[in-house]
């Protein structure tokens, strides 16, 4: 409640307080964020109705003799004004101590009835809603079995939280751990070997990965050699194989060429054959046709016709002529016409 109430003059409340005005004992007015006009003999009250909290914080021990310390929050509001003006000597922080000290006193009671692990897991569940449920009753009036006044507090608690339940004995909270700890070392080093496993596990796929690129890159570049071999033998044996028809080609046309000039040879010595049989013939002929002829005549004959187109018939085809006779006439003779048909080629020749 407000202490700067005058002794008479405007009174007004804020909107978060209730007015009351009393006169002679008696309600004049009242009202939330209501202005009158005190006169001296006037009381006014201003009770706030806006949300209120205490902090609390017990130290116990639980069933098992272990201690703990437990923190917690509540939220309270002036719900009833006509009511709480009745109980409240102008300041609400004695309304805080005074719940404050009850909350304190009724969380002992309640953890010196539970475990250690109640009192840790289910906080909510055996201590705040054990607080509600003791508190309650007493701000509405209905603490006692022999209360027929049924008038309460006016006040409203809305919600108790435990914000924290402390062991106080270290060696005991740290056993309480222990478990924990162990099972989050566990539960790490699994988690370490399945990481090491995977790792292992990733390695030897990216090793067989490579592996396997490896040996098809192998593979590829093997086929592209057999493939480059398989071209440069097909391109030898093209090559061998127009070397081989022009070498064939080059002899047949060499044979040709031998064939042909053994042809014009054959046929050149055959027409000098006959060319030679037939002036042979003609000198026959015409001896036969001047028996009478005198030797000077037929030596001149021989001279000037016979050998001049022996020597052109066998010019080329043969250099040398060996005669065996046993007449010695016909042998000078033949003797002279070497020497005539020699002069005549060197002649011819020059």
């Amino acid at each position: 409640m407000s202490n700067e109430i005058p002794r008479w003059g405007r009174v007004s409340a804020d909107p978060h307080e209730f007015l009351v005005q009393m006169r002679d004992g008696k309600i004049v007015r009242s009202g939330q964020g209501l202005s009158v006009f005190k006169w001296p003999s006037d009381s006014i009250a201003l009770v706030p109705t806006s949300i209120r909290k205490l902090s609390f914080r017990a130290d116990q021990v639980t069933l098992e003799k272990t201690g703990v310390d437990v923190t917690g929050l509540a939220v309270y509001r002036v719900a009833e004004p006509l009511l709480a003006f009745r109980m409240l000597d102008g300041n609400v922080g004695g309304l805080t101590d005074i719940l404050r000290e009850m909350f304190i006193g009724a969380t002992r009671r309640i953890v010196a009835g539970l475990t250690l692990e109640e009192c840790i897991t289910h906080r909510k569940e055996r201590v705040a809603a054990a607080l509600i449920e003791e508190i309650t009753p007493l701000l509405a009036g209905q603490g006692r079995d022999d209360d027929a006044t049924d008038m309460g507090w006016g006040v409203v608690l809305d919600t108790i939280e435990i914000q924290d339940v402390r062991v106080l004995s270290n060696e005991v909270f740290a056993r309480l751990q222990a478990p924990y700890r162990e099972k989050l070392a566990l539960d790490a080093l699994r988690a370490k070997d399945e990481v090491t496993r995977e790792a292992e596990r990733l390695e030897m796929e990216k090793r067989r990965t490579a592996e396997q690129s490896r040996r098809a890159l192998m593979a590829e570049e093997e086929a592209r050699l057999v493939a480059q071999r398989k071209r440069e033998a097909e391109a030898r044996a093209h090559a061998d194989e127009l070397l081989r028809q022009e070498h064939e080609a080059a002899l047949e046309r060499e044979q040709r060429a031998v064939m042909a000039a053994r042809t014009r040879a054959d046929v050149e010595l055959e027409t000098r054959r006959k060319t030679a049989e037939v002036a042979a013939e003609t000198v026959r002929m015409e001896r036969a046709a001047h028996v009478d002829l005198t030797e000077a005549r037929l030596r001149e004959l021989l001279m000037t016709r016979t050998l001049p187109e022996v020597a052109i018939a066998l010019k080329g085809a043969v250099e040398r002529v060996h005669v065996t006779t046993t007449d010695a006439n016909v042998a000078r003779l033949f003797e002279v016409g070497s020497e005539v048909v020699a002069g005549l080629l060197q002649a011819k020749r020059a």
